[in-house]
């Protein structure tokens, strides 16, 4: 019985922040296995998409199984994310309204209903107040930097036990995405600022609701002291700090009550009143408000970064899907038709030179016999851009089409070749093709020497022969120069082959 045919999945009606964590999920992945998913259906939805490449792009990795999956385990990290959130911001609380009660409730005078409202102020607003200024601080002189600890520690943590709960691999690609696209532009800034305020409101509203219950069922006198500074600074302050409360109608002291209220001078209830009215006054207006304010400007921001931001089109693993998702009519005639040669008297390109260390080196695997399990795809060293394997045409297309798209061009080229295969007319064609189309060395680099053992390859005449091509093509370096050495876990040969002075660790 015939399978039924797939459908092309209604991309548009989807918003455009969540297709580019499916595609984000789906080059994780193809980066992780050197080579891109090859789905027919997929691809012809990709061409048959309006719009520019990263629309293609986007539709492409919607139409794959891979995406499907993905899709819906961003649903599940969403429902994770908000139950994370909710419990976040309860604690929140529950710890605004612990300190609320250990302010209340401090024995800082000989009588317990008798609270210092300074103290009470500190407590409560002091380090919170610090923090914000801080926070404004830091997002004047360093806006890219900002965000807030508490903000991006929350986040990392949250990130943290989300890919520990979802051990599943759609699960896995959907974090890593979101954690990803998180670090574009100012969206990890605004979020992280977005969960700090709301974190700090959700402290001062349980502030708040306790002192509300604490002074609606107990009786407390205020009163406050000083040592070292003049009456007449507090009156100041305090009237200051009560102008905002008094604006909306709370009642505060006036400076008579302030004054009759120093330590050992008891007010009657009016004064209580007033009072309590200038500490919850204070509370709201320098404590909750301010920290929804911002907790909903951040989270505006965030929501038009995250319509701002992109997929990185330059990185290997989009720009090697670019010929292939070019609109049929763009397609046709001669399939990867060689470079043409030069004029004559023209006068090649000329090669960066091999010791420029200011962009990282581009790694290509060649048909090499465990491509999937290779140290390319899992190597993480910021001096290596894995670019993907080579097995087939339209990888070759795919790889080409990455390295073509590096701006800046790479320091150099590293193809890596197994030297338990044979070079031929194929592997000659290719690497004399990847040396004309870039102005960076191109280097060869042989491995998997312990499985041309295994299948008892004369390794000194089979180094000889991939010798031989490295000449006919061109290319400028031939590694290792032992053939018995050609066994490598990392790019660690690499990296000594540019600075051999220097300890790397890949």
């Amino acid at each position: 019985m015939d399978k039924p045919a797939r459908t092309q999945p209604d991309v548009p009606s989807k918003p455009l922040f969540r297709q580019r964590l499916v595609a984000e999920a789906v080059r994780i992945h193809e980066d992780r296995e050197g080579r891109v998913i090859d789905d027919a259906m997929a691809w012809k939805v990709g061409r048959e998409t309006s719009g520019d490449l990263e629309a293609r792009v986007l539709a492409r990795a919607a139409a794959t199984r891979l995406g499907a999956r993905v899709e819906d385990a961003l649903q599940g990290v969403s429902r994770l994310g908000t139950w994370m959130g909710i419990l976040a911001l309860l604690l929140a609380g529950l710890l605004g309204v612990g300190a609320a009660g250990a302010s209340l409730g401090a024995p800082l005078m000989d009588d317990a209903s008798r609270i210092n409202i300074f103290w009470a102020l500190g407590s409560l607003l002091g380090v919170q107040t610090l923090l914000l200024l801080l926070w404004l601080l830091v997002m004047l002189l360093l806006p890219r930097a900002g965000g807030g600890l508490l903000g991006h520690g929350v986040l990392g943590a949250g990130g943290g036990l989300a890919r520990w709960l979802s051990r599943a691999q759609a699960h896995e690609l959907a974090v890593r995405a979101l954690l990803n696209l998180l670090g574009r532009g100012g969206l990890a800034r605004w979020s992280a600022g977005t969960v700090t305020h709301l974190l700090w409101a959700a402290f001062g509203a349980g502030a708040l609701l306790m002192c509300i219950w604490s002074l609606s069922v107990r009786q407390y006198d205020f009163a406050w002291g000083t040592t070292l500074l003049s009456e007449a600074h507090f009156i100041t302050l305090i009237h200051t700090l009560g102008a905002l409360p008094a604006w909306v109608g709370i009642p505060v002291p006036d400076e008579e009550l302030i004054r009759a209220s120093r330590l050992g001078v008891s007010e009657g209830a009016d004064g209580r009143i007033a009072w309590s009215g200038f500490l919850l006054g204070s509370l709201l207006f320098y404590g909750l408000l301010p920290r929804v304010s911002l907790g909903l400007l951040c989270l505006g921001l965030a929501r038009r970064s995250a319509a701002r931001t992109h997929v990185d089109l330059s990185a290997p693993g989009y720009a090697r899907l670019a010929p292939r998702l070019q609109p049929d009519h763009h397609r046709l005639g001669v399939i990867d038709p060689p470079p043409a040669p030069p004029p004559p008297g023209h006068a090649p390109q000329e090669r960066r030179d091999t010791r420029d260390t200011s962009t990282p080196m581009a790694l290509v695997g060649f048909e090499l016999e465990h491509a999937r399990d290779h140290w390319i795809q899992n190597t993480r060293h910021p001096r290596c851009i894995p670019l993907g394997q080579v097995d087939d045409r339209h990888t070759r297309r795919d790889i080409l089409a990455a390295l073509a798209a590096q701006d800046p061009a790479p320091s150099v080229v590293v193809v890596v070749c197994s030297l338990a295969r044979t070079p031929d007319r194929s592997t000659e064609g290719f690497l004399a093709d990847l040396r004309s189309r870039t102005t960076a060395p191109v280097w060869l680099l042989l491995d998997e020497a312990r499985i041309a053992r295994e299948r008892e390859v004369d390794l000194a005449a089979r180094y000889r022969a991939w010798q031989a091509l490295s000449e006919r093509a061109s290319l400028d370096r031939l590694l290792p120069d032992d053939p018995g050495q050609a066994d490598h876990r990392d790019a660690r040969i690499l990296l000594d082959a540019f600075d051999p002075t220097k300890d790397h660790a890949s």
